[in-house]
């Protein structure tokens, strides 16, 4: 924490750029307000032992706090050289909350250097990957871990160490990985509210693996065009980023403890475009090291039409759905089990960037079970940007994953201004 913490005091100094190098980023104030009291969070502590094991996903601590506010910065380092052959990229991100000291951290989200050949690249350090095509969820993405601290929507990644070969081809591009070091997932402190009422314990933090955190992770992709199709196909061999829950049956300290296990993952992403139309599959098959874990598939397939210039304004309007299946049904550890979502995309195209996404979540399995969602960002000037966020939980089932956020629903507000 304090070589990041030294770095970012560093990379934070007045911004330069000298020919082949640059520093910038950004500063955000954000402000989190809930909409409910929180005082049902932890209704279900009378429950007996054999209720609490059967919903793990029940809180277990009530979480009070009715706002937060916290302050983020992003500072990124740019440098090329051998003719633009080699490149070192460099992202440092942190934050001070000042409710939930959890999410009070600093990060190296990049820390890597590419270099470029011909028809291939190969990379070293700590880096982002990103892969997948669909909005609500992205099931094939399993190279980086998720910083849990940030936000519920699983958008933001921690930096991964990597050693990662790239070759160009006419028939596509082949993908190579090798991750020599596991990152635990962040998770919130007993004064956060978006934990879905978990405490979890991360020094107790157990590996199905018997390296731990030293196990080497592998992963393979191909990835073409053809045509209307995107297409790409991957397999990963290691351990899970997703971690179970336990509860720690002690009834004088109770918390969870994450379990990571091994996997085998192989995965699909697809879209094609088809005249104003995007159609999008991610779908994994994920198998278990352990025979008493249980193998799953999980697919998200959705549409997206962008309607130009409605009635005659300059506003696009991307009208999308996605259904999102897994075969776990009642026994899955995701919100989209069996979840129909849709919504609209809206770019004003001004002079601000002015875009805001809307829409809904239902739960087809268990009914009055919904997310209602909106996100926007406008600038207000070259320098500094608006951001606004909410999001409402609608659940009635003990059983229902998303019960244990019934109580969270919030608006999120961030005012970001950008240097360089």
């Amino acid at each position: 924490m304090s070589h990041v913490s030294a770095a970012l005091l560093f990379l934070a100094s007045p911004s330069v750029a000298y020919g082949e190098q640059s520093i910038d980023g950004s500063i955000e104030l954000e402000l989190r307000h809930f909409l409910d009291s929180g005082s049902n969070l932890d209704s279900s502590l009378n429950s007996n032992l054999t209720d609490l094991q059967s919903a793990p996903s029940v809180g277990l601590r009530p979480r009070q706090i009715s706002s937060q506010a916290s302050v983020a910065l992003s500072v990124d380092y740019f440098k090329e050289w051998n003719n633009g052959n080699d490149r070192l990229e460099v992202e440092v991100f942190g934050r001070l909350d000042e409710a939930d000291r959890e999410r009070s951290h600093a990060d190296f989200r990049q820390f890597l250097w590419t270099h470029y050949g011909n028809d291939y690249e190969f990379s070293a350090g700590l880096g982002r990957v990103f892969w997948g095509v669909t909005e609500t969820q992205h099931l094939v993405d399993v190279i980086n871990q998720t910083d849990s601290v940030e936000n519920i929507d699983g958008e933001d990644k921690l930096g991964q160490p990597m050693l990662r070969y790239q070759r160009f081809t006419s028939l596509g591009s082949f993908e190579a990985f090798i991750l020599p070091y596991f990152r635990e997932r962040t998770f919130e402190g007993p004064d956060g509210r978006l934990s879905g009422g978990l405490l979890v314990d991360q020094e107790q933090a157990l590996y199905e693996s018997s390296d731990g955190r030293n196990n080497i992770d592998l992963a393979l992709r191909y990835a073409h065009s053809i045509g209307p199709f995107d297409l790409g196909l991957a397999w990963f061999s290691g351990t899970s980023r997703d971690p179970e829950l336990f509860s720690n049956l002690n009834p004088f300290n109770l918390t969870t403890i994450p379990l990571y296990s091994e996997i085998d993952q192989v995965s699909a992403d697809i879209q094609a475009t088809v005249g104003g139309w995007l159609l999008k599959l991610e779908a994994r098959h994920r198998d278990f090291k352990s025979s008493f874990r249980q193998d799953f598939y999980a697919a998200t397939v959705g549409a997206e039409y962008t309607l130009v210039g409605v009635f005659g304004t300059p506003y696009d309007v991307g009208l999308l759905a996605e259904y999102s299946k897994d075969d776990r049904d009642q026994f899955a550890t995701t919100v989209f089990q069996d979840d129909l979502s849709v919504g609209a995309r809206i770019v004003l195209n001004d002079l601000a960037n002015s875009e805001f996404l809307i829409g809904v979540s239902d739960d087809l399995t268990y009914s009055g079970s919904h997310v209602v969602f909106l996100e926007g960002s406008t600038r207000l000037n070259k320098a500094l940007s608006l951001n606004i966020e909410l999001r409402s939980f609608t659940a009635n089932n003990i059983q229902d994953p998303l019960f244990a956020f019934r109580d969270s629903s919030f608006v999120q507000v961030g005012l970001e201004y950008f240097f360089n």
